[in-house]
C-alpha cells in the first residue's frame, strides 16, 4: 500500500455496500494484501474500481502511455518508489479478486490504445508483456466485483 499506516480494518464495524475507488489500485504494492484486507465486508458488498494502467510521468504520459511496460522487473524495481504504478494487467487483478472470495467480477476497458500505435511498439515492451492476455491495449479499466 501507499501509506503503511493505513489500515482499512478500522471500518470493520461499519456496514459497507459498496466500495469505490479511482486510480488507486494501481499505486498499491500489494493487490493481494490490500484485497484480502476487505474480508470483513459483508456478502453482497460490491466494488467499483478505475485503474489506470498508463505511464504516470507527466511528460511522456501522452507521447508513450505504455513507457513503463518497456523495462524488465529487475530495472523497473530497481527505480521504485512507494506509489508507482504497480504493472498488473487486468486479467492479474481478476485473478486476484478471484483468489480472495469476490465474484461476478467485470473488467470493463474504459480507454484503449489505437491499434497502429499498439503494432508499433510493442516488440518494445518487455517480454512478459507481449502476450494477449494482458490486454496492452487497455489504458484504463474499471473493475466491478461483488464480495462472495
Amino acid at each position: 500500500m501507499v501509506d503503511k499506516e493505513f489500515d482499512i480494518s478500522i471500518f470493520k464495524e461499519e456496514d459497507i455496500d459498496l466500495i469505490f475507488s479511482q486510480a488507486a489500485f494501481e499505486h498499491f504494492d500489494n493487490i493481494k494484501k490490500t484485497i484480502s484486507q476487505l474480508k470483513f465486508l459483508k456478502s453482497g458488498t460490491v466494488l467499483i474500481a478505475e485503474v489506470d494502467l498508463k505511464t504516470h510521468t507527466r511528460w511522456i504520459r501522452d507521447l508513450d502511455p505504455l513507457n513503463i511496460y518497456r523495462y524488465s522487473d529487475f530495472i523497473y524495481n530497481l527505480f521504485k518508489f512507494s506509489g508507482l504504478p504497480n504493472r498488473l494487467r487486468p486479467f492479474e487483478y481478476k485473478e486476484i479478486f478471484e483468489k480472495c472470495g469476490w465474484t461476478k467480477i467485470r473488467i470493463i476497458p474504459l480507454t484503449k490504445l489505437e491499434e497502429g500505435y499498439l503494432l508499433r511498439v510493442n516488440k518494445s515492451l518487455n517480454k512478459r508483456f507481449h502476450d494477449k492476455i494482458n490486454q496492452m491495449d487497455f489504458l484504463s479499466i474499471i473493475i466491478c466485483a461483488t464480495k462472495e
